[in-house]
C-alpha cells in the first residue's frame, strides 16, 4: 500500500456492541463511536542514507474508513480502510489510553512495517501518527505521517467489518 498514503479507518471490524453515547470503558479511557469516519492523513516526510539518498514530502491525502469496536471494554478498536488496497489495522489500547497498531506497506520500493499510534481526543476527534525505521541494501530510511480522523456517521443497519450485508 505504499502509494505514499496509508488509510487509517482500517481501525474498524466487529460485534456491533451497545455501547453508550458517551462510553468511557471501565479504564476511564474515552472510546471513539462505532461508525464512519473521514481520514486526513498530514503532510509527513521519508527520509533515507546509504548508498542512496532522498528526502521525500509525502502529500496530504483525504479518504474514508470505519471504526468497529472489537471489544466491549473498548480495549480493541478494527480500523477498516474504504478501498480494498489499503490496509486495515486492529488497535489495541495500552496502559496511557492510547492505542497502538501495525500494518505492512510498501514506498519507493521498500517494504516496512508502520507503527500506527492514536489518541483519542473525543468520541468523533482522533489524533495520530504512522512512523517507520525500515533498512533495505544498506539504506536506512525514517517514515513519518500524522492524521487526523473525524466521526462522520453512524454504521447502517446490517453493515458489518469487510462487507455490506444486504437485507431481503
Amino acid at each position: 500500500m505504499f502509494r505514499v498514503r496509508i488509510v487509517l479507518p482500517a481501525v474498524l471490524v466487529a460485534t456491533l456492541c451497545a455501547l453508550p453515547a458517551t462510553s468511557q470503558g471501565a479504564s476511564g479511557c474515552t472510546c471513539p463511536k462505532e461508525g464512519h469516519w473521514n481520514v486526513q492523513n498530514h503532510e509527513g516526510w521519508m527520509d533515507c542514507t546509504g548508498p542512496i539518498n532522498f528526502k521525500r514530502k509525502l502529500k496530504p491525502v483525504k479518504d474514508k474508513g470505519r471504526i468497529f469496536i472489537e471489544e466491549e471494554d473498548c480495549s480493541s478498536l478494527f480500523g477498516e480502510a474504504s478501498q480494498e488496497q489499503d490496509e486495515d489495522v486492529l488497535m489495541n489500547r495500552i496502559d496511557d489510553c492510547t492505542y497502538e497498531g501495525t500494518i505492512s506497506d510498501e514506498e519507493e520500493g521498500i517494504s516496512m512495517e508502520i507503527e500506527i499510534t492514536w489518541t483519542i481526543e473525543s468520541e468523533q476527534h482522533i489524533k495520530g501518527e504512522m512512523s517507520a525505521e525500515p533498512s533495505l541494501q544498506g539504506m536506512t530510511c525514517e517514515y513519518f505521517r500524522p492524521f487526523e480522523l473525524t466521526w462522520e456517521g453512524p454504521l447502517k443497519k446490517g453493515e458489518v467489518s469487510g462487507s455490506f450485508e444486504t437485507e431481503e
